[in-house]
């Protein structure tokens, strides 16, 4: 894991943040593919699959396999269908070995129509409510420690609908590394055997 110095403190970058419509090389998945980090979990549990041929006033897609930077608009059909409906995107993420606390993520993301970011389920204040361009986001509280899910909640008033994310990243400080007991114990022993030898050392100096 690649860490990023900030001053005296250090920030690891989160993994498993992907944009949508990409493989986990971060390059643009085909037409009408499951993409493998983002599922529909409302109103059931089903693929999201890219859209063959994004409405013309939709926020271009970007497919230059230009690592980390593609992505795709995602629906339940590669059509954009079916529309005067809500879905539920889904991705997740893990915290392990990272402390939740100073947890970060920032990207870009497009709804058509209106959207609502959940972080493990509780609404955040991040919302969307346009096509045509991105709308940015930001997240720094409301993580918790091991697996989180990032769910984007996307309200659509007539088809085609689509969901489309961007340049998503985060980072969090790593967490100390906690000593083994063994590694305890042989740092008591060799703490005793300090003292033993000062110890000795004073009793045999001779007095002044």
């Amino acid at each position: 894991m690649a860490f990023a110095s900030s001053g005296a403190a250090y920030a690891a970058s989160i993994p498993g943040l992907f944009n949508t419509g990409v493989d986990s090389s971060g390059v643009a998945l085909g037409d009408n593919v499951a993409d493998p980090h983002y599922s529909i979990i409302l109103p059931s549990l089903m693929p999201a699959v890219t859209i063959t041929a994004p409405h013309p006033s939709w926020t271009p897609q970007n497919l230059a396999s230009d690592l980390g930077a593609d992505y795709r608009w995602l629906w339940e059909t590669t059509t954009g269908t079916p529309g005067s409906t809500i879905r539920t995107f889904r991705t997740v993420f893990d915290l392990s070995g990272l402390d939740s606390s100073s947890a970060s993520i920032s990207g870009l993301w497009a709804t058509d129509n209106s959207g609502l970011i959940l972080l493990n389920s509780v609404a955040t204040t991040q919302t969307c409510g346009g096509f045509g361009s991105f709308c940015a986001f930001s997240l720094t509280a409301g993580f918790v420690a091991g697996s989180n899910t990032l769910d984007f909640q996307v309200s659509d008033f007539g088809p085609p609908a689509g969901f489309l994310v961007g340049s998503i990243s985060g980072s969090a400080s790593p967490l100390a590394a906690i000593p083994e007991p063994s590694t305890y114990a042989l740092m008591i022993a060799g703490l005793g055997f300090v003292g033993f030898v000062a110890a000795r050392r004073r009793k045999t100096q001779p007095a002044a």
